[in-house]
């Protein structure tokens, strides 16, 4: 069963719901999108999924979030990267596969980028074609998962290219919106399980 507490990242403190690890199973790091929260991925059953199948998880509250738990927001890149440091050391530190959100995306991107983690599941990552994280792509050498939706108010231009900068696989949920996990939770919550499998099998020592 999950539990709830609070993590501090330079003087700040916030919500953070998590399942402890479990044996030497890849552990999982949710980040929500600007105008939610962590409580959102056990909203949509997300949480639900990953107890029920035994994965350590853990979803903060993040400083960016507009509805956030935290003392104090942020929007700082620096701030929020070492809030997900705190969110992986909680779980352990092993390196995680990271589900991020619209924003949450873009800050998985960049954590990415300079840190060790096992994959990448982005849900229509916020991201434009001007911003310095392009150049920090090449840098990222782990599977990746885009999702978007049909309806998505991001370019598909825009993510066209995120993928295949990142050799990575995309997937368009048809009828579905930026916020494509609440419209679609159980297909979102099957790619998930599925892409967790794969990541976690080709990390499994041999």
């Amino acid at each position: 069963m999950g539990k709830r507490g609070y993590y501090g990242v330079n003087g700040i403190e916030c919500p953070i719901l998590y399942n402890p690890p479990i044996g030497d199973t890849l552990p999982v790091i949710l980040l929500h999108g600007y105008s939610f929260t962590g409580e959102t991925w056990r909203e949509v059953g997300v949480l639900d999924a990953l107890e029920k199948e035994g994965i350590s998880y853990a979803a903060p509250d993040m400083p960016y979030g507009k509805r956030t738990g935290c003392t104090k927001k942020s929007r700082s890149l620096l701030l929020n990267l070492r809030a997900v440091e705190e969110a992986v050391s909680l779980l352990g530190g092993s390196p995680p596969l990271i589900v991020g959100a619209s924003l949450g995306g873009r800050i998985a991107l960049y954590y990415a980028a300079g840190h060790e983690v096992k994959g990448l599941l982005l849900a229509s990552p916020a991201v434009r074609d001007d911003e310095e994280i392009w150049e920090l792509l090449r840098r990222i050498r782990v599977p990746v998962m885009i999702i978007r939706g049909s309806r998505d108010f991001v370019s598909p231009r825009t993510h066209e290219s995120l993928a295949r900068k990142l050799g990575a696989r995309l997937v368009v949920y048809e009828g579905a919106g930026h916020v494509l996990y609440r419209d679609k939770p159980g297909r979102f919550i099957e790619d998930l399980l599925n892409f967790y499998t794969l990541v976690a099998r080709a990390n499994r020592p041999s």
